[in-house]
């Protein structure tokens, strides 16, 4: 919702317009009497009142600079009037403002109503022209901002997501030759991924669906299967409809019969909402099924934000750590090699982030991280004191370098709290080492890097949140060998695990890394594949957001 600060000017301005306008809202081409002189003084004067005015409201503000220079280096010419006339792309410009909801923004930010008020004026008068050319640009330059970069500052959102890559190559419009070259160049700004570009098409899906039906839910009751019979299986088969997972047909069915392809229809919901696929609507996929289609339409829009936080056009080499899918995804040198991953637990999220990978290490020393340390160690030496000689750990009086090595046996650990924990800890390479032979490193903040792990038996799992924020890989030997593959780099790689020597290794070729965290995404198919928010980051951009980026079946 809308500071109340901030609707003061807003509504100013609209009782002011409602006052002087007529009920004739057509498109016209509008026949301008004041001097060009006159409307460009009138802009001057107006761009720093409309700015204070029309500052962006919620999340990421838009500098308001950025309007000030392109007026300054025109000299204050209207962008919008040419010739005494309002140029016509203004239209176009108000519908793309009134249909930002089906990129999922809020159209409440970019002022459509208050620019067609001006336009709806028989006789305006320079200063309202000049209001009505400031603000149609401060418009243009939010949602050109908005559509490239997205409306709101992640890390106002979730200090875990620090992946924002902010282009400034939106900016460049205001300088275009027309506003007509300007107002087509928005559609260029919007994430170039074809994932981005098929979720939009579903968030619009769904909103004229939300707008134009209601939900259809299928009741609870007893789990239904094949062969089952009666109104439940009939309404089953109609939300499967209504969510596209049965295709209309011409072929005559019965409706209250389970039969074999409502049977795999509702396998393919399954795989898609990362459900058991057995082809029974249990408890649980029932659930899934009776999610409002409102829901879906915000959880839509929440992932296309998401997108607009990454670099518009992403690297063809990239590693693609993702998150709620427990995968990591290799594009390298045109190919797509995927293996599992375990990430962090819920209570030690893996942050979202982009690095550098630019060395590995074969058969590493496990530095403990000092909050695994405090939180994990301690009480093991506490129960045991013969801990660490056991499980191939050394202990150090300090972080600094050259740090004495003690006799962990002859510490007494149950006199040290938490807070006091002052040492360091290291395991040696072998089998049980909780690095395994290989540690892929781009150097963060965040102490985050990819790895091998003796605990193989949790790649079994489909839910794999188990790590202390590291990401685990299920084949890193398939993981070196890609990433140094034709390389001596390769051959050292090898020696080094023939010899089980410790050895850093420098990539032959740095490799961009994200880790990312979506939960809706386009599967093979082109069907929406919703999946676990296992670290709860939806409810932070419902709260972030705050609106509904649907029609109701009121408004139409």
């Amino acid at each position: 919702m809308i500071p109340a600060k901030h609707l003061l000017p807003l509504l100013c301005v609209s009782l002011l317009l409602g006052a002087c306008s007529t009920s004739n809202t057509s498109k016209q081409f509008i026949v301008v009497p004041p001097s060009e002189s006159q409307i460009e003084s009138s802009v001057k004067e107006q761009v720093s009142l409309a700015l204070n005015a029309f500052t962006p409201v919620a999340g990421q503000a838009l500098p308001n600079n950025t309007v000030l220079e392109a007026y300054e280096a025109r000299g204050y010419d209207p962008i919008w009037i040419q010739d005494k006339k309002i140029n016509m792309s203004i239209y176009k410009l108000v519908d793309i403002l009134e249909q930002s909801q089906s990129q999922g923004l809020n159209p409440i930010h970019y002022h459509a109503g208050i620019i067609k008020e001006y336009l709806a004026l028989k006789s305006p008068t320079p200063q309202q022209l000049a209001e009505m050319d400031v603000i149609s640009t401060i418009a243009l330059t939010s949602y050109a901002h908005d559509i490239s970069n997205g409306r709101y500052e992640p890390q106002l959102i979730d200090p875990n997501w620090q992946l924002d890559a902010p282009s400034n190559t939106w900016k460049d419009l205001l300088y275009l030759d027309s506003a007509t070259d300007m107002v087509n160049s928005l559609q260029l700004l919007s994430p170039r991924s074809p994932q981005y570009q098929v979720l939009q098409k579903w968030l619009v899906y769904y909103q004229d669906l939300a707008a134009k039906e209601s939900d259809i839910f299928v009741s609870a009751g007893v789990p239904l299967s094949l062969g089952d019979t009666g109104p439940r299986v009939a309404q089953l088969r109609a939300r499967l409809v209504q969510l596209g997972d049965i295709r209309f047909s011409t072929r005559k069915v019965n409706e209250e019969q389970f039969d074999a392809r409502l049977r795999e229809a509702l396998m393919r919901f399954q795989r898609r909402h990362h459900l058991t696929a057995d082809g029974a609507a249990g408890s649980r996929t029932i659930e899934m099924l009776n999610v409002p289609l409102e829901t879906r339409a915000k959880q839509i829009a929440y992932n296309l934000e998401r997108w607009r936080w990454l670099p518009s056009e992403l690297e063809a080499n990239r590693i693609w750590v993702d998150l709620t899918n427990y995968t990591v995804d290799m594009h390298l040198n045109g190919e797509l090699t995927s293996m599992k991953a375990v990430i962090g637990k819920p209570d030690r999220k893996t942050p979202v982030f982009k690095g550098l990978m630019t060395y590995m290490v074969t058969n590493p020393t496990w530095r403990v991280p000092h909050r695994i340390a405090r939180e994990n160690l301690l009480p093991k030496l506490q129960a045991d004191p013969n801990y660490l000689v056991k499980h191939g750990y050394k202990v150090f009086s300090s972080w600094s370098i050259g740090a004495k090595e003690l006799d962990s046996t002859k510490i007494n650990w149950q006199a040290i709290s938490e807070d006091k924990l002052a040492f360091r800890f290291e395991q040696e390479p072998d089998e049980g080492n909780a690095l395994g032979q290989y540690k892929f490193m781009f150097p963060n903040k965040n102490e985050i890097y990819l790895h091998d792990t003796p605990a193989k038996h949790l790649f079994r799992e489909s839910d794999r949140a188990f790590s202390s924020g590291c990401v685990r890989l299920e084949n890193p030997v398939e993981f070196a060998r890609e990433i140094t593959k034709g390389s001596k780099q390769y051959n050292a790689m090898n020696n080094s695990l023939k010899n089980q020597s410790n050895t850093v290794i420098s990539l032959p070729t740095y490799i961009p890394v994200y880790l990312v965290y979506f939960t809706v995404v386009p599967n093979a198919n082109g069907m929406l594949e919703f999946r676990n928010d296992v670290y709860e980051r939806d409810a932070l951009m419902e709260e972030a957001m705050g609106y509904s980026p649907f029609r109701s079946r009121d408004s139409i």
